[in-house]
């Protein structure tokens, strides 16, 4: 049970300090021992009610005043948790493992090989939101039967049978015949879709001024903050409700003073909810107005607390030729609000990006940029062998790029044999290979090659 002492220190660890003239930390104790809480829970739950009642409190310090309501305030989290917990069925998983009790006081096991019996018994059957996940697609899993039974291959216990797989031979092995993909067989290959500014002259291969003799080293640095490393009362992954909206709501007015620096004469300190029968500029956080994926139907706009006080309407997109929106971003938006309840969007600003870079004609690094960006991923749902990855490479030496950028996912999780829902030889089941494994072969082998033979242009 926790003493005034912990809790005056879980208090001041969240950053509220008591106030001397009242005898709050014995209260806060007598809570604790009310409700056979800790003095972390408490402290936690202090934070939680100043922040849900901020305006109406004078001050973060907890006082004898703030007492009776935060009591009520916690009664309601107790019973709320222990409702929460109540509906909770809980699921027994038993282990098919033996005891190991007996074989080390017969002196059969030393300590090494019992700790390797026991991670690779309970490596064996490991339980997964299905049911059991046979620990066969794990490579922990096999490495700990592998530990425990002196080497690798094939070892059949508790009626597992963990295989030791090559990656290269069993993407080798699954890779199918040559031009019989979809991706072979496509109609317009390299046909653009899209062509932003397409009255900019082509680049020419080969022509920038980072070619051959005249390439230059690029050195990347990295400015660490003013305050150095944090220091070591702080916690991982420890966010407060206060500090998230401070940060939202410090990206809101950044954004509006950027686009107004860009357009001059374009002013987006409106209110979201304002009705008007005249266009409003504002700016806000596109958010989904319920718990679903984000559609055209479903986009909201919450405003600043500044300007808006954080209220949220919903955002018309019908006008816009196109748009490309997630949740999260901060844009502005001009149109007309005739309700005040639905924003009808003529303009859409998704970006304020600073000034072009001039360089200098006497510097080595002036002269044209041609940068590739290509994502992932590179390689079709139903098979690993990376053929739009062979294709970008190939695009690649043909038109030499200065630079290249590849994104993400590499190794798609939603991939057919990756997640064991595809035709793989007859057998719906995952490969038996690690992500990184799959990377190494797939696509580290295949950039390390196209370096090796590109060259320098």
């Amino acid at each position: 049970m926790a003493d005034v002492a912990e809790v005056t220190q879980a208090f001041s660890d969240q950053g509220f300090a008591f106030d001397d003239t009242d005898d709050v930390a014995a209260q806060c104790f007598a809570m604790c021992r009310s409700f056979g809480a800790s003095a972390f829970d408490l402290a936690l739950s202090w934070d939680a009610y100043y922040t849900e009642n901020a305006n109406r409190m004078k001050t973060a310090t907890p006082t004898g005043a703030h007492m009776e309501a935060f009591r009520v305030h916690y009664e309601k989290h107790v019973l709320k948790t222990s409702k929460s917990n109540a509906m909770k069925t809980p699921t027994a998983y038993v282990y098919g493992k033996r005891s190991l009790a007996e074989s080390l006081e017969s002196g059969a096991l030393d300590s090494a090989t019992a700790n390797a019996a026991v991670d690779a018994s309970l490596a064996a059957v490991t339980p997964g939101r299905g049911g059991d996940t046979p620990g066969a697609q794990t490579k922990h899993a096999r490495t700990a039967f592998a530990r425990a039974n002196g080497g690798g291959g094939v070892t059949d216990t508790a009626g597992v049978t963990l295989p030791s797989a090559n990656a290269h031979e069993a993407l080798e092995q699954m890779k199918p015949a040559k031009g019989t993909t979809a991706f072979a067989k496509r109609l317009t290959p390299g046909m653009a879709k899209t062509e932003l500014n397409p009255h900019l002259p082509a680049p020419v291969a080969g022509s920038g001024a980072r070619t051959g003799k005249n390439a230059h080293a690029v050195e990347v640095t990295v400015q660490h903050s003013a305050h150095g490393e944090l220091n070591e009362t702080r916690r991982f992954m420890r966010d407060r409700v206060a500090d998230k909206v401070d940060m939202i709501e410090t990206r809101l007015v950044s954004f509006q003073k950027q686009v107004e620096a860009n357009h001059p004469g374009l002013r987006c300190g409106a209110a979201v909810y304002a009705a008007s029968q005249d266009d409003v500029t504002v700016v806000g956080r596109v958010v989904c107005d319920s718990e679903g994926k984000l559609n055209e139907h479903s986009v909201m706009l919450e405003g600043s607390i500044a300007t808006s006080n954080g209220m949220r309407v919903r955002l018309e997109l019908r006008e816009l030729p196109n748009f490309s929106l997630f949740p999260g971003q901060i844009v502005c938006v001009q149109g007309q609000n005739p309700s005040g309840h639905c924003l009808v969007a003529k303009r859409l600003i998704c970006g304020a990006p600073p000034a072009m870079a001039v360089s200098d004609l006497k510097a080595p690094a002036h002269g044209a940029l041609t940068i590739a960006v290509a994502s992932g991923p590179f390689t079709c749902m139903g098979d690993l062998a990376y053929e739009p990855l062979d294709a970008l490479f190939a695009a690649l030496a043909k038109h030499k790029p200065d630079s290249l950028i590849l994104l993400g996912p590499f190794v798609d999780c939603e991939n057919k044999i990756v997640a064991g829902t595809g035709d793989n030889a007859g057998a719906a089941e995952p490969l038996e290979v690690s992500f990184e494994e799959v990377f190494a072969v797939g696509v580290r082998d295949r950039l390390e090659a196209f370096l090796s033979s590109a060259g320098t242009y």
